[in-house]
């Protein structure tokens, strides 16, 4: 058999540099890796030639003199662009190089570099993550929602029950804190009806920056965008007086611009998005696997449902594997019609991360006598995970003589050895060096326990806190956030300072332990947001984003309808790299100068104009790095940044062409 002269130099190319270099020499193994990196990273390689030649022939035909400042923030933007493109790195790490390299070159200051950890948007996200802690601790939205998702039984109906009351909601309050308060109940709801995140999270997020163009209400850019008009004393040239914008000024084209999106999401999510696996779904990493059960309480929501209808079959990593009914009547391998009713208990095979979820479930507790011999209220429990040392006075003992419960304080609900789950009886289970228990406990085993020599590892298992399921912590809660968002609407505080008092709020009355509201932050995604400040500074100080948006304008400068799809363009692929609040910013002299602005040397409607500028603001659909909200599901819902580029440019385009031409009919 002779071998393919293509597949053996593949081989070869895979082959460690030594290898190759011992073999083949210094400049064939050279050959071979610089062919290898050129085929592994082509796309990357060609992003940033055609990049390259479309700036020098910018900057040869269109721009004004730029400093070399400048030019060295475009090519570090782009290489960062590439690097996120590329997916190796993490995207936070990506970033803090690009503005790492700007400080190197001196193109920004320690202090330009570091404003998005001054930044009030940054931190209203670190305490809207806590908010959102508070809200699912308490279960307040669980009824709420619980309605409104509902059991689809198809991936339209599930996209019909998200998407559309998500844009509603985010009509009339602020988009970040929807989101933030929505996405923990979505990767939830996900599981039960066994439909991928990643299906969910991005258009979900879209469909909530498409409700927060329907109102001045639903994003701060709008209010921002308002506030220029202001500073800058637009003018109405019908009446010559400043302009007014009202609360529904802009529904007649944000409610239409926002339908055309919805319909552009439920066709696109079929067709362009895959299946990811994100950080929460991919439970298969973990391979451990345990047999759990649970027992039906009395006043459990799903009694009287179905298996399918109450989310417990087709759970990604978790099987029911038998049902036990109070009389004593065993139904092996239930199907999805069999009804469930108070006192069954149900007998799980799943791994540790799905366990979890279900040990969260309102109205399902842990079937175990010893679990419910612990003196301790249920939403104050949490699962650990140990492994039994060789020198574990365990070893040897049956878990009912082990006395576990009276000795550490926590009760044994299934235990796992050598990559099987264990069925014998709880009690009977004989304890092994290399056991791996999951235990139910309370907050103190951790501190008291961690060091013990009876284990050789002890971890908690994160999220595994059950909610809080009383009636005043729920009212508590829901006062808290209903203040913080009337308040906050109403421009009586800034909605960070809101958002502040929300979180002391169910701090100070138990809703949540400080150990919650910490563990809510996502550090990732903070870092991400912040430093992409630091990265648009390099744009904006150079002068190099003001020259892209200017150009844009005036080579549109045929039509009303050129205008403002020049306006629109503009700023959305601004809003694409930098933040929006910024992308308006320098787009707005452009746009309403007294003097220089196309709106008085054009002639143009000022609320056209700028109401296609708010729209567009919101239009960060290309790039997870554009909008705070990107980032916040880029990582749960495992998508890569070639995943905003398919999914979200063709919809940026299809936007912008209706946006244009919905303001140029409506405002004339």
């Amino acid at each position: 058999h002779v071998q393919d002269p293509a597949v053996e130099r593949a081989k070869l190319r895979r082959l460690p540099f030594g290898a190759l270099r011992k073999n083949h020499g210094v400049r064939e193994c050279v050959g071979l890796k610089a062919e290898h990196h050129f085929l592994e990273n082509w796309g990357v390689l060609l992003f940033v030639g055609v990049a390259g030649v479309v700036l020098a022939l910018l900057g040869i035909l269109a721009f004004d003199p730029l400093p070399w400042e400048a030019w060295m923030a475009f090519a570090i933007t782009v290489l960062t662009l590439a690097s996120l493109i590329k997916g190796t790195l993490p995207t936070e790490v990506s970033i803090l190089a690009g503005v790492t390299a700007l400080l190197a070159f001196f193109i920004i200051t320690p202090q330009e570099a570091l404003v998005g950890f001054s930044s009030t948007g940054v931190a209203t996200v670190v305490v809207l993550f806590m908010m959102a802690e508070g809200v699912q601790r308490t279960s307040v939205l669980r009824p709420l929602l619980r309605f409104m998702l509902g059991k689809p039984t198809s991936m339209v109906e599930a996209q019909l029950r998200l998407w559309v009351p998500a844009a509603m909601i985010s009509a009339f309050l602020s988009n970040t804190p929807v989101v933030a308060m929505l996405m923990p109940f979505v990767m939830t709801w996900s599981r039960s009806i066994g439909i991928p995140a990643s299906k969910l999270l991005m258009p979900m997020n879209f469909a909530v920056m498409l409700g927060g163009t329907c109102t001045l209400l639903g994003t701060s850019t709008n209010m921002v965008v308002v506030g220029l008009a202001s500073t800058y004393k637009v003018l109405d040239p019908k009446t010559g007086q400043p302009l007014s914008f009202s609360i529904f000024g802009i529904t007649p084209l944000g409610v239409p611009y926002a339908a055309v999106g919805l319909i552009y999401l439920f066709i696109a999510t079929r067709f362009i998005l895959k299946v990811n696996r994100g950080a929460v779904d991919n439970v298969i990493r973990n391979p451990r696997e345990y047999t759990v059960a649970v027992m039906v309480t009395e006043n459990a929501p799903i009694i009287g449902e179905t298996i399918l209808q109450a989310g417990l079959r087709g759970l990604e990593g978790l099987f029911l594997v038998e049902i036990t009914r109070a009389d004593g009547e065993c139904i092996n391998a239930p199907g999805p019609e069999t009804r469930i009713a108070a006192g069954d208990i149900m007998l799980f095979a799943g791994q540790v991360e799905t366990v979890t979820e279900l040990y969260r479930l309102q109205g399902l507790v842990p079937a175990t006598a010893e679990s419910r011999k612990i003196k301790l209220e249920r939403h104050k429990r949490r699962l650990v995970e140990l492994v039994v040392s060789p020198s574990s006075v365990l070893v040897g003992m049956t878990v009912k003589e082990s006395r576990f419960r009276t000795r550490f304080k926590a009760a044994i609900i299934a235990v796992h050895r050598h990559g099987e789950h264990v069925k014998e009886k709880m009690g009977d289970i004989v304890l092994r060096s290399g056991d791996v228990l999951l235990v139910e406990t309370g907050e103190d085993f951790m501190r008291d326990f961690q060091k013990d020599p009876n284990f050789a590892l002890a971890s908690e298992v994160s999220g595994s806190q059950p909610p809080l399921e009383d009636k005043l912590h729920k009212f508590i809660a829901a006062t808290l956030v209903l203040t913080m968002i009337g308040v906050a609407t109403a421009g009586v505080v800034s909605l960070l300072t809101a958002a502040l008092l929300c979180v002391f709020g169910m701090l100070v009355t138990q809703c949540m332990s400080l150990a919650n509201a910490g563990g809510a932050i996502s550090i990732s995604v903070i870092l991400t947001i912040a430093l992409s400040f630091g990265l648009s500074k390099g744009l904006e100080v150079t002068g190099a984003a003001a020259q892209l948006a200017n150009f844009i304008v005036k080579i549109l400068d045929f039509s009303t309808v050129g205008l403002l799809f020049g306006i629109y363009l503009g700023t959305s692929l601004l809003t694409s790299v930098i933040t929006n609040n910024a992308a308006v910013a320098l787009m707005f002299p452009i746009v309403a100068d007294a003097q220089a602005g196309i709106i008085v040397t054009q002639g143009l409607n000022p609320y056209a104009a700028l109401y296609t500028m708010m729209i567009a603001a919101s239009a960060a659909f290309a790039t997870p790095i554009g909008y705070q909200m990107n980032l916040m599901v880029h990582g749960p819902g495992g998508y890569k940044f070639t995943d905003w580029v398919k999914f979200g440019l063709p919809m940026q385009f299809v936007l912008g062409a209706a946006g244009v031409f919905l303001a140029a009919a409506i405002f004339p």
